[in-house]
Protein backbone atom coordinates (compact mmCIF):
# COMPACT_ATOMS: atom_id res chain seq x y z
CA UNK A 1 0.00 0.00 0.00
CA UNK A 2 2.85 2.44 0.79
CA UNK A 3 4.09 1.73 -2.70
CA UNK A 4 1.20 2.50 -4.18
CA UNK A 5 0.80 5.61 -2.59
CA UNK A 6 4.28 6.81 -2.94
CA UNK A 7 3.10 6.60 -6.72
CA UNK A 8 0.22 8.29 -7.07
CA UNK A 9 2.17 11.57 -4.80
CA UNK A 10 4.67 11.24 -7.38
CA UNK A 11 2.41 11.24 -10.61
CA UNK A 12 0.27 14.15 -8.87
CA UNK A 13 3.04 16.71 -8.00
CA UNK A 14 5.17 15.90 -11.67
CA UNK A 15 1.86 16.83 -13.25
CA UNK A 16 0.88 19.33 -11.19
CA UNK A 17 4.52 21.13 -11.83
CA UNK A 18 4.21 20.24 -15.89
CA UNK A 19 0.50 21.96 -15.44
CA UNK A 20 1.70 24.99 -13.76
CA UNK A 21 4.66 25.25 -16.30
CA UNK A 22 3.38 25.78 -19.54
CA UNK A 23 1.36 24.89 -22.50
CA UNK A 24 -0.73 21.29 -22.26
CA UNK A 25 -1.00 18.95 -25.19
CA UNK A 26 -3.13 16.06 -25.70
CA UNK A 27 -3.52 13.39 -27.48
CA UNK A 28 -4.20 9.48 -28.78
CA UNK A 29 -2.04 6.27 -29.34
CA UNK A 30 -2.19 3.23 -30.76
CA UNK A 31 0.15 0.78 -28.86
CA UNK A 32 2.12 -2.69 -29.34
CA UNK A 33 3.54 -4.61 -26.80
CA UNK A 34 5.65 -7.70 -26.26
CA UNK A 35 5.43 -9.20 -22.87
CA UNK A 36 7.96 -11.23 -21.03
CA UNK A 37 6.76 -13.04 -17.68
CA UNK A 38 8.87 -14.93 -15.26
CA UNK A 39 8.35 -18.37 -15.50
CA UNK A 40 6.36 -18.32 -18.47
CA UNK A 41 9.12 -17.03 -21.18
CA UNK A 42 7.96 -16.84 -24.94
CA UNK A 43 4.54 -18.02 -24.00
CA UNK A 44 2.35 -14.86 -24.06
CA UNK A 45 3.57 -12.81 -27.35
CA UNK A 46 3.14 -9.38 -28.89
CA UNK A 47 -0.24 -7.80 -27.91
CA UNK A 48 -2.03 -5.03 -29.11
CA UNK A 49 -4.25 -1.84 -27.75
CA UNK A 50 -3.69 1.89 -27.38
CA UNK A 51 -4.00 4.78 -24.81
CA UNK A 52 -4.11 8.67 -24.21
CA UNK A 53 -1.34 10.68 -23.08
CA UNK A 54 -1.41 14.52 -21.70
CA UNK A 55 2.06 16.39 -22.37
CA UNK A 56 2.79 19.21 -20.61
CA UNK A 57 5.77 21.23 -22.28
CA UNK A 58 8.39 23.41 -20.26
CA UNK A 59 10.31 26.39 -21.15
CA UNK A 60 13.14 24.12 -21.33
CA UNK A 61 14.34 20.81 -22.71
CA UNK A 62 12.28 18.97 -20.16
CA UNK A 63 8.63 17.99 -20.61
CA UNK A 64 6.26 15.43 -18.99
CA UNK A 65 3.72 13.35 -20.21
CA UNK A 66 1.07 11.39 -18.35
CA UNK A 67 -0.01 8.52 -20.19
CA UNK A 68 -2.26 5.42 -19.94
CA UNK A 69 -2.52 1.82 -21.86
CA UNK A 70 -4.52 -0.69 -22.56
CA UNK A 71 -3.02 -3.77 -24.13
CA UNK A 72 -4.82 -7.01 -24.55
CA UNK A 73 -2.17 -10.14 -24.60
CA UNK A 74 -3.33 -14.10 -25.49
CA UNK A 75 -0.66 -17.27 -24.46
CA UNK A 76 0.44 -19.27 -27.33
CA UNK A 77 -1.31 -22.52 -26.34
CA UNK A 78 1.47 -24.75 -27.54
CA UNK A 79 3.97 -23.14 -26.08
CA UNK A 80 2.32 -22.55 -22.72
CA UNK A 81 1.69 -26.27 -22.95
CA UNK A 82 5.60 -27.06 -23.98
CA UNK A 83 6.80 -24.28 -21.07
CA UNK A 84 4.45 -25.91 -18.22
CA UNK A 85 4.19 -29.70 -18.94
CA UNK A 86 7.14 -30.70 -20.80
CA UNK A 87 6.75 -34.05 -20.78
CA UNK A 88 3.30 -34.70 -20.94
CA UNK A 89 1.04 -35.15 -24.38
CA UNK A 90 -2.27 -34.92 -24.97
CA UNK A 91 -2.76 -31.36 -23.06
CA UNK A 92 -5.18 -29.11 -24.30
CA UNK A 93 -4.63 -25.30 -23.17
CA UNK A 94 -7.62 -22.48 -23.43
CA UNK A 95 -8.10 -19.17 -21.57
CA UNK A 96 -5.28 -16.86 -19.54
CA UNK A 97 -5.64 -14.00 -21.70
CA UNK A 98 -4.24 -10.84 -19.93
CA UNK A 99 -5.59 -7.30 -19.82
CA UNK A 100 -2.92 -4.84 -18.97
CA UNK A 101 -3.90 -1.60 -17.73
CA UNK A 102 -0.76 0.98 -17.02
CA UNK A 103 -0.40 4.67 -16.64
CA UNK A 104 2.55 6.55 -16.29
CA UNK A 105 4.16 10.24 -15.75
CA UNK A 106 7.24 10.01 -17.54
CA UNK A 107 10.18 13.03 -18.16
CA UNK A 108 11.10 13.00 -21.42
CA UNK A 109 14.08 15.19 -22.81
CA UNK A 110 15.02 16.63 -26.05
CA UNK A 111 19.05 16.64 -26.58
CA UNK A 112 18.05 17.72 -29.87
CA UNK A 113 15.09 19.87 -30.43
CA UNK A 114 15.31 19.88 -34.47
CA UNK A 115 12.22 22.38 -35.83
CA UNK A 116 10.42 19.52 -37.41
CA UNK A 117 12.17 16.26 -36.15
CA UNK A 118 13.14 15.72 -32.03
CA UNK A 119 14.28 12.56 -30.74
CA UNK A 120 14.36 11.85 -27.13
CA UNK A 121 14.92 10.29 -24.36
CA UNK A 122 11.89 9.05 -21.70
CA UNK A 123 11.92 7.76 -18.16
CA UNK A 124 9.19 7.09 -15.81
CA UNK A 125 7.13 5.57 -12.87
CA UNK A 126 3.66 4.47 -12.50
CA UNK A 127 1.34 1.56 -11.67
CA UNK A 128 0.13 -1.44 -14.09
CA UNK A 129 -2.81 -3.33 -13.42
CA UNK A 130 -2.75 -7.00 -14.86
CA UNK A 131 -6.15 -8.70 -15.11
CA UNK A 132 -5.67 -12.26 -15.99
CA UNK A 133 -8.12 -14.41 -17.21
CA UNK A 134 -9.13 -18.43 -16.10
CA UNK A 135 -7.15 -20.69 -17.80
CA UNK A 136 -8.16 -24.27 -18.71
CA UNK A 137 -6.16 -27.18 -18.98
CA UNK A 138 -7.57 -30.17 -20.35
CA UNK A 139 -5.67 -33.24 -19.69
CA UNK A 140 -3.88 -32.39 -16.46
CA UNK A 141 -5.25 -32.62 -13.14
CA UNK A 142 -2.39 -30.67 -11.09
CA UNK A 143 -2.19 -27.20 -9.90
CA UNK A 144 -1.88 -24.92 -13.04
CA UNK A 145 1.27 -22.24 -12.98
CA UNK A 146 -0.32 -19.18 -14.04
CA UNK A 147 -0.23 -15.38 -13.78
CA UNK A 148 -1.90 -13.51 -10.56
CA UNK A 149 -3.91 -10.45 -10.82
CA UNK A 150 -3.26 -7.34 -9.43
CA UNK A 151 -1.37 -3.66 -9.32
CA UNK A 152 1.96 -3.37 -9.29
CA UNK A 153 4.27 0.00 -9.30
CA UNK A 154 5.88 -0.44 -12.73
CA UNK A 155 8.82 1.93 -14.18
CA UNK A 156 10.01 2.75 -17.82
CA UNK A 157 12.94 3.90 -19.70
CA UNK A 158 12.82 4.51 -23.64
CA UNK A 159 13.69 7.14 -26.33
CA UNK A 160 11.13 8.35 -28.95
CA UNK A 161 11.12 10.93 -31.42
CA UNK A 162 8.64 13.61 -32.19
CA UNK A 163 7.94 14.85 -35.50
CA UNK A 164 6.43 18.33 -35.17
CA UNK A 165 3.81 18.93 -38.15
CA UNK A 166 2.07 22.57 -38.63
CA UNK A 167 -1.13 21.87 -35.94
CA UNK A 168 -0.49 18.98 -34.67
CA UNK A 169 2.55 16.34 -33.80
CA UNK A 170 3.17 12.47 -34.13
CA UNK A 171 5.44 10.52 -31.99
CA UNK A 172 7.06 7.37 -32.21
CA UNK A 173 8.09 5.71 -28.71
CA UNK A 174 9.43 2.02 -27.38
CA UNK A 175 9.96 1.82 -23.95
CA UNK A 176 11.90 -0.74 -21.88
CA UNK A 177 9.20 -1.47 -18.84
CA UNK A 178 9.41 -3.40 -15.35
CA UNK A 179 6.19 -4.58 -13.27
CA UNK A 180 7.52 -5.21 -10.08
CA UNK A 181 4.95 -7.57 -8.79
CA UNK A 182 4.93 -9.84 -5.60
CA UNK A 183 5.82 -13.01 -7.77
CA UNK A 184 8.67 -11.27 -9.06
CA UNK A 185 9.33 -8.88 -11.87
CA UNK A 186 7.89 -8.81 -15.49
CA UNK A 187 8.62 -7.07 -18.39
CA UNK A 188 7.26 -5.69 -21.63
CA UNK A 189 8.69 -3.83 -24.17
CA UNK A 190 5.60 -0.80 -25.40
CA UNK A 191 5.88 0.40 -28.89
CA UNK A 192 3.17 3.61 -29.41
CA UNK A 193 2.64 5.41 -32.68
CA UNK A 194 0.78 8.53 -31.69
CA UNK A 195 -0.63 12.01 -32.62
CA UNK A 196 -0.66 15.08 -30.59
CA UNK A 197 -3.01 17.94 -30.56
Amino acid sequence: MRKFSTVIALIVIGSSVAFSAGPIGFGLQATGANLNVSGLTDVYGFGFGGGGHLDFSLPILFSFRLQGDYVRFSPDAAKYAGVVFPHQTGISVQGGDVNMISGHVSTKMSPLPLPLISPYLTAGVGITKMDVGGIQVKGYTGPIPTLASGTSTSANAGVGVDVNLIVVSLYLETRYTWIFADGGTSTYVPVSLGITF
